[in-house]
């Protein structure tokens, strides 16, 4: 046994004096004590907390005691068993599962060998090499089936390399299917904690099989667009079948309805197949692939595959109203052909009413909610003539329901004098307060204000956001006077000089309406700035004129909303299979696109009923927190197949919700089309990591097994360890203190000592 001190050398000098100063003022503090104690009763007290103080010194010190343990450990069988659900499986000629055929093997195997006199230490870990590894024992009194979903096996052995890397191994027994969901290369790190360990690959389930098809590959996008035409690329597989061509069919379906269908001649080996179809409605689709079975085939799980795919609005909608067509007009038009996500519909007034631009068709203005909201957003080109006599309320109503909407100021105002007043209805939708709205005129020069750094609307700028984005642009000749409601945001400031580092007029604001967005231009002439080109340089590529890239940013940030703020999910996968793990991940954001890193997240799950009413949610707490790039991560336990509900809940100074969004779960699982063993893989396993591969689905490869297993080396390893304790640690040492403590109050109270 030895002591270690964890207080440096230097310090015990220090530590003694402080003792010893101690203990002397014990001393002379009870001799000087009135009534003056007797001299049995003075010793007692001094020794209790001297006591006291020297255990105080002594924890400081931090003494440990260290003790060295010889033992002789046994060595170790490892058994390595696949825990995903394909394991579950039964095989050709084979009353039980593979699982269960493992476990028998497992048992069969320690038998044996003890049976041969070999002292051995059996272990047994289940994993699939996604999650977390787990050890278990053969008798336990009961032994979950598997039920996880995907399998990683290189990385699974990786992980059992790393957990027995100091542990006295001598043999390492992998029994699995050799099926995989995921697949990766060996890493230096598995291979050391394999290093003098035999490593032995059992296979089970039946490599050969009777005749089957099944679908091998599955191509598709995730996400699609109504009414654009979508492929699904397959590879059917057709094993041990006759060579002559039989026909084939393969079905797409939907809730039971055929989509699509193709009939093919298939041989041996693989086919490959194409469906498409139109999505006509929006929303998350869930789609089911089936081929047509063999008349002998056993196994028909392989032979469909549920898909999901996101359909969304083929183009944002922006309705462009005006009194009469301009410049701006056909810049705005420009800017929004620059974005596929975009389609601008024109609108003017001529003597029979309001017309489309494109086809001079009648345009009826809409009179309810629902007629708005058949547009993403909508841009008003002033307030007079027959924009001015739209209904302003219900337009207010479809803006808080979601749309966007941006106003510009009413052009045909003479720009020397006053400006007519929006409407009220209108004016109450408008991110300015109207303070006697006229036109003061110029020259002034765009610049982007302070606050707007982080915006969406200047998304793609961030690199040049420090300099004077629009420097150089033509000045407006005219801007309309106005205030920013509270709560908006000014973007740009028209200023008077370009240097001039005081406030200018607000330019263009923008502000939230309950779920919708709100923006007004005050300039005079937007479509002046667009054509400005920067001197471009001859070894440089000619950039986006800034202003247009603005503007753009502006529709798309109208028509869909702020990507950038508030509760939304990142890279969120709306499909997921029986058994699959699901993990999302969100983030929140403010208005200014900066993480709201002090609020508390988390996720309302709910199944949807039959009825399509909402059942009873659940709730799941944000898991883990990514500072860098200001994401929350849930992860949700594998869900039964259906249709769900998934809800953000902000929780901080006030409640905040996000969009009730969809997610789907398949009740057709990867791990039921993986009806064989895929003996390739396990030998290139058994190969990569320098062992051997024995098909146990073969009678004698489990007694070749064993019989290799009998000729290693069980020989007990010698192993030291150490143990520390630390005796000024814990609720003893500070219990042993408050018992001298109350010791020596209870005697100088007996004695009537203060």
């Amino acid at each position: 046994m030895s002591i270690l001190w964890t207080s440096p050398a230097w310090s015990w000098p220090l530590l003694l004096v402080v003792a010893a100063g101690a203990i002397f003022l014990t001393v002379r503090f009870y001799g000087q004590s009135r009534p003056h104690p007797e001299k049995g009763l003075r010793r007692t007290l001094v020794i209790l907390r001297s006591a006291v103080l020297f255990m105080l010194v002594l924890g400081v010190a931090g003494p440990i005691l260290s003790r060295v343990f010889h033992q002789d450990l046994p060595g170790q069988l490892v058994y390595v068993l696949e825990d995903s659900a394909s394991m579950n499986l039964e095989s050709e000629g084979v009353s039980s599962s593979r699982w269960r055929t493992s476990l028998d093997f497992v048992a069969h195997t320690d038998s044996v060998l003890s049976a041969r006199g070999l002292s051995f230490e059996s272990r047994l870990i289940r994993g699939n090499g996604l999650g977390d590894l787990q050890e278990f024992q053969i008798d336990d009194p009961i032994i979950v089936d598997p039920k996880n979903h995907g399998t990683h096996l290189t990385q699974l052995l990786e992980k059992t390399g790393t957990r027995l890397s100091v542990d006295p191994v001598r043999a390492v027994v992998l029994l699995s299917d050799g099926q995989e969901t995921v697949s990766g290369a060996r890493s230096a790190l598995s291979v050391a904690g394999f290093s003098g360990v035999e490593f032995v690959v059992g296979g089970v389930g039946d490599a050969q099989g009777s005749s089957d098809r099944l679908i091998k590959d599955l191509r598709y996008a995730e996400t699609a667009f109504q009414d654009d035409k979508v492929n699904i690329e397959l590879t059917v597989l057709q094993r041990l079948t006759e060579s002559s061509l039989q026909p084939m069919t393969a079905y797409l379906k939907q809730d039971g309805q055929i989509l699509a269908e193709k009939t093919v001649s298939a041989g041996n080996g693989g086919t490959n197949l194409e469906l498409s179809f139109t999505p006509t409605d929006v929303g998350l689709q869930m789609l089911e692939i089936e081929i047509s079975p063999l008349g002998n085939e056993r196994f028909l799980a392989n032979n469909k595959v549920s898909l999901g795919i996101d359909v969304h609005q083929a183009r944002a909608k922006v309705l462009y109203l005006a009194q009469k067509p301009g410049w701006n007009v056909r810049f705005l038009t420009q800017a929004a052909m620059k974005e596929n996500r975009l389609a601008l519909k024109v609108v003017y007034a001529t003597e029979r009413g309001l017309v489309f631009a494109d086809s001079l068709t009648p345009f009826v203005a809409p009179v309810s909610v629902d007629e708005w909201l058949e547009y993403d957003g909508v841009i008003l080109a002033g307030w007079s003539g027959e924009v001015g006599r739209l209904n302003f309320q219900v337009l207010g109503q479809a803006v808080d329901a979601g749309l966007g909407l941006l106003v510009l100021p009413d052009l045909l105002e003479n720009s020397r004098g006053g400006l007519k007043a929006p409407p009220v209805g209108l004016q109450a939708l408008l991110p300015v307060v109207e303070n006697k709205m006229q036109w003061q005129r110029g020259p002034f020069f765009a610049m982007p204000d302070s606050l707007a750094f982080g915006q969406p609307v200047f998304s793609g700028l961030e690199g040049t956001l420090g300099l004077n984005l629009l420097s150089g642009t033509p000045p407006l000749g005219a801007v309309v006077t106005s205030e920013p409601r509270p709560g908006s945001t000014i973007l740009l400031q028209a200023r008077h000089h370009e240097t001039d580092p005081g406030s200018g007029l607000p330019l263009l604001v923008v502000g939230l309406r309950q779920a919708g967005r709100t923006a007004f231009w005050s300039g005079s002439r937007l479509w002046e700035m667009a054509f400005w080109e920067k001197p471009q340089v001859a070894s440089e590529p000619l950039p986006e004129h800034a202003m247009r890239r603005i503007m753009r940013n502006l529709l798309v940030w109208l028509a869909d909303g702020s990507q950038e703020s508030g509760l939304s999910f990142s890279g969120r996968r709306a499909f997921y299979q029986e058994g699959e793990t699901i993990r999302l991940a969100a983030q929140w954001r403010d208005m200014r696109g900066q993480a709201m890193d002090r609020g508390r997240l988390s996720l309302e799950v709910g199944k949807e009923a039959l009825s399509g009413e909402r059942a009873e949610t659940r709730s799941f707490p944000a898991r883990d927190y990514d500072a860098i790039r200001g994401e929350y991560e849930f992860v949700l336990p594998a869900m039964p197949p259906g249709r769900y509900t998934i809800q953000l809940r902000g929780h901080g100074d006030s409640e905040v919700e996000g969009p009730v969004q969809e997610l789907l779960v398949s009740s057709h699982s990867v791990e039921q089309t993986q009806v064989r063993q895929d003996g390739r893989r396990l030998r290139q396993l058994a190969a990569s990591w320098r062992g051997t591969y024995y098909n146990l689905h073969e009678g004698s490869s489990g007694d070749d097994l064993i019989a290799q297993l009998a000729t290693l080396s069980w020989e007990s390893a010698a192993h030291e360890s150490r143990r520390q304790w630390n005796p000024a640690s814990g609720w003893p040492f500070l219990l042993l203190a408050v018992l001298l403590l109350a010791c020596e109050w209870f005697l100088r109270r007996r004695h009537g000592l203060l």
